[in-house]
């Protein structure tokens, strides 16, 4: 992984980096994310930064067709591991992080936005990045609701903002 040396701005300033850990890069892609998974790993960035870069990013989710001629049948891979309390839909951040025995269990990928991921995922399944490698994460059914609810409640914001601030422009509609 090359690091991305021409970052216009970073979330961490030289004084707040511990010794001997690199400033916080903010790259592109696929890196991108990985980079700030292993930085929320450090500390060096919050868990609300680290969520929006998930929400900003493309996941891959991996699974089956239930329907060879139908795409909206994709059945997406759900892992469960054994001291695990909830099955998490599994996502990867790049079709290389895939290992080849979820390929041969699960060969459809579908690429869509984090935000849209985190929305797609039923009532008490969690989401697991990256299984397995030291580049991912794991997020409970109570994280997924949590992120998706802030979501909801700043777009929510936003929209009364907007009506208010249009409201109170002074303008009045005709009769």
């Amino acid at each position: 992984m090359t690091e991305n040396t021409d970052s216009t701005h970073g979330t961490a300033d030289a004084e707040g980096t511990l010794p001997g850990q690199a400033q916080y890069q903010d790259p592109e892609g696929a890196a991108a994310l990985e980079e700030a998974i292993l930085a929320g790993q450090e500390g060096r960035i919050t868990s609300q930064e680290l969520v929006a870069r998930i929400c900003e990013s493309e996941l891959l989710s991996v699974g089956r067709l239930l329907d060879e001629k139908d795409p909206a049948s994709f059945q997406a891979l759900v892992l469960k591991a054994p001291e695990g309390d909830s099955a998490v839909a599994a996502t990867f951040t790049s079709a290389q992080r895939v290992p080849e025995q979820i390929r041969e269990a699960a060969p459809v990928m579908v690429k869509a936005g984090g935000e849209a991921t985190l929305r797609s995922i039923g009532a008490g399944y969690g989401l697991a990045i990256n299984p397995g490698s030291n580049l991912g994460l794991e997020l409970g059914p109570e994280g997924i609701a949590a992120i998706v609810a802030a979501y909801d409640q700043a777009a929510a914001n936003q929209a009364a903002a907007a009506a208010a601030n249009e409201a109170g422009s002074g303008e009045t509609q005709p009769q």
